[in-house]
């Protein structure tokens, strides 16, 4: 066959010093890029940073000033991050640009970029040699380039998010797969099981790349062993010893998350994630459409002839092709098909896919056509990737257009035209809430949300950023609890009208109807509900972006048990389904979190609680509320034991009281407990159709219930 002057070019040999030259001259090429890109788009930002897009950022932050005040405590903070969804192993390689640089939006996103999107690019660069047999070090780095073309590529680390480092393990284990799918080399089966458990432990989300890595090796071997079956003499053998390889990978994996994040394990033996994560899970037509828009859907055309044309002509490695199909078919179900999560970075469970589709349709290309057809091709598909990425990540893609879906999604630099406003904002509910006062944010919405204000503050204040105490819990109906504990806690209530809710059009994006407890509390200062009378409004307001108005209420007095359990009733009728994350109790007038991991409330058992008593927690009220929202009959018996925490206090009464729905009293016994005398203690009570049970324990020296008073009541079981 006649080989074309392009075809001799690429034949080109060069001796072993020429070639590092070109290597390491395209290596600090694409460097440069990324510096480049990384530093303009940064610098073209103008924000305030939430949710997940800074959550990171922060926690490397506050990792960073640990290791200038004591490398011990960074150390500690470390492992204890271990335990929990989120931890800070994947910000330490982060340290060290932050450590030197400063604290920095722009120095957090160039240590993402270089420390992670560097490596991922050269990662499936060299995966492509394994898919792609022609010019090694051509397909290399047209794979590297084209890598840094899709902007999906760019887009998770560029919002904020790390995850790209945790897809890293992902790569490598699918490299040294491609080695030799047989697995004949022992030291592939400990280091692909200790990348795909790295993976998990660095986010947890991997867990699905992971079992998607296995499910596609136990296919390959299923179809290895089909073909080879009639012929092979020896198939079975095989299959038993590749069934025994992956299982070992599985345990390696296993053991590599137990060592890091044990807590991780137990907590996905107990923990629904599939109903805490379902406002999440969009429908199946909204989630393809927005993954489809994520890469722009001649992006998905020219991925689907890449990999048709090159199995059709047997131009690509059939083994690795049918890994890679495998591992993108099982991706597509779990992500697409059972989760259906719609949010930037889960997008990095495919970019190395579609990147892999999309050198494969330029290698067919070059293999297939000759002078000016292939010219005519490059030239389209190259105009195409560049437009496709200026449309991705500049702000020439903010239009709607019919057309506008064959590029990829815009996610161009962030600009608030009202951040002077937001500012303002912020600075006057620190001059509202010097002490710390709470103050609950009524509004949770890419535009307007409590973490905006937090993050305002630390611009403001970067010392005493932590001052002001603005939460807008719960977030989410299927995670969070009902919010009660902190309305009745809350000094200030910030309402921003029209309410403001995750739309689904947003990048930080949720189920449409799944934030109505966060209604709820818009809908009680909007309509006047009992609780809102505790509270006066006050006279300033801010309009931000939209048109959006956000008031402010101060209370004026406490809220009264009765008005407390009216509130809870009525927000029971809104959202008729326990948000996922409420517990049978509920602490009423002491914050929800006694400490940064011992709660006021903690399950121990299926009906067993324990309930604490904050020690330091004084307050000008003499007594503590807990309150009971799980099913009661017309007798209900109570049993528990109470220790004191401090031996000087006096005594107190315990007192259990039901309610019906409205707060009335339907039934009511107390009893007198001592320090050092024995404590376990049985109530009885009886009412008909209760609906609530208090518990209230009082001083018997009604003055005196400060600081020494601190109580917990072991193993607290409602028996009806």
């Amino acid at each position: 066959m006649k080989i074309d002057y392009f075809g001799q070019s690429l034949n080109t040999k060069f001796n072993p010093q020429s070639s590092f030259l070109i290597n390491i001259i395209l290596f600090l090429t694409v460097v440069l890029i990324i510096i480049a890109i990384t530093s303009i788009y940064v610098s073209n930002e103008h924000t305030i940073y939430w949710w997940d897009f800074v959550g990171y950022q922060n926690a490397a932050n506050n990792l960073t000033n640990l290791f200038r005040a004591s490398t011990q405590r960074a150390i500690d903070d470390i492992f204890g991050s271990l335990s929990q969804q989120k931890n800070y192993l994947i910000t330490l390689p982060l340290i060290p640009f932050l450590y030197t640089f400063g604290n920095h939006r722009i120095v957090y996103i160039l240590s993402l970029n270089l420390i992670y999107l560097l490596p991922f690019s050269l990662l499936i660069g060299a995966i492509a040699t394994k898919l792609i047999p022609v010019h090694s070090r051509w397909v290399f780095w047209s794979t590297v380039a084209i890598a840094l073309l899709i902007p999906m590529s760019w887009s998770p680390s560029l919002r904020g998010y790390p995850d790209i480092g945790a897809t890293l393990p992902i790569l490598l284990g699918i490299l040294f797969y491609l080695k030799n799918i047989r697995l004949t080399s022992w030291w592939q089966i400990p280091i692909i099981g200790f990348c795909l458990g790295i993976s998990i432990v660095l986010r947890r989300h991997f867990a699905y790349s992971a079992i998607a890595f296995l499910a596609a090796v136990s296919c390959q071997t299923m179809i290895n062993f089909l073909i080879t079956f009639k012929s092979g003499k020896n198939s079975w053998e095989r299959l038993l010893e590749s069934a025994i390889k992956i299982s070992l990978i599985s345990l390696t994996s296993f053991l590599t998350i137990s060592i890091f994040a044990w807590d991780f394990i137990q907590s996905s033996l107990t923990e629904n994630y599939r109903t805490l994560y379902a406002a999440w899970s969009l429908s199946i037509p909204d989630i393809f459409w927005r993954y489809g828009c994520f890469y722009g859907l001649i992006t998905l055309l020219l991925v689907a002839i890449g990999f048709s044309l090159g199995t059709l002509r047997k131009f690509l490695i059939a083994s690795t092709t049918i890994f890679l199909l495998l591992f993108g078919i099982f991706s597509v179900a779990e992500w697409l098909i059972l989760l259906r999560y719609g949010n930037i970075h889960y997008s990095l469970h495919f970019t190395p896919i579609i990147v892999l589709g999309l050198t494969s349709f330029i290698w067919i290309s070059i293999h297939t056509f000759r002078g000016k057809t292939r010219l005519i091709i490059f030239s389209i598909t190259g105009i195409y990737l560049i437009v496709n990425l200026l449309f991705g990540l500049t702000p020439i893609g903010k239009f709607n257009n019919p057309l506008r879906p064959i590029f990829a999604s815009n996610f161009s630099p962030l600009i608030r035209s009202d951040y002077d406003e937001v500012l303002r904002l912020t600075q006057y509910l620190g001059n509202l809430a010097p002490n710390r006062e709470l103050v609950y944010v009524a509004a949770s919405s890419n535009q307007f949300n409590a973490n905006i204000i937090r993050n305002a503050n630390r611009i403001i204040n970067p010392e005493n950023w932590s001052n002001l105490r603005a939460i807008s819990k719960p977030h989410i109906d299927t995670r969070d609890t009902y919010p009660l504990p902190e309305l009745l806690e809350a000094q200030y209530v910030v309402i921003a009208h029209p309410f403001q809710k995750v739309l689904l059009t947003d990048e930080q994006v949720l189920k449409p109807g799944q934030q109505d407890l966060v209604k709820f509390v818009y809908d009680a200062f909007y309509q006047n509900l009992p609780i809102s009378q505790d509270f006066q409004k006050l006279p300033e307001e801010f309009v931000l972006d939209g048109g959006v108005t956000v008031s402010f209420y101060q209370r004026i007095r406490p809220t009264s048990i009765a008005t407390a359990v009216q509130t809870l009733s009525a927000m029971q009728k809104q959202v008729p389904q326990r948000p996922g994350r409420q517990l049978d109790w509920m602490s009423l007038n002491q914050s929800p979190y006694i400490t940064y991991n011992y709660s006021a409330v903690t399950q121990v058992s299926g009906d067993a609680y324990n309930l604490m008593t904050n020690p330091a927690d004084v307050t000008k009220q003499t007594s503590k509320y807990f309150l009971y929202l799980g099913d009661l009959s017309s007798t209900v018996k109570i049993t528990g034991k109470l220790d004191f925490l401090d031996k000087e206090c006096n005594g107190l009464s315990v007192r259990f009281s039901i309610l019906d729905e409205e707060g009335n009293l339907l039934d009511t016994t107390a009893k007198n407990y001592f320090p050092g005398v024995a404590s376990d203690f049985i109530f009885s009570l009886a009412g008909k159709n209760p609906v609530y049970l208090l518990l209230e324990n009082l001083s018997i020296e009604s003055d005196k219930l400060t600081d020494k008073c601190g109580w917990i009541i072991n193993d607290l079981v409602v028996d009806n």
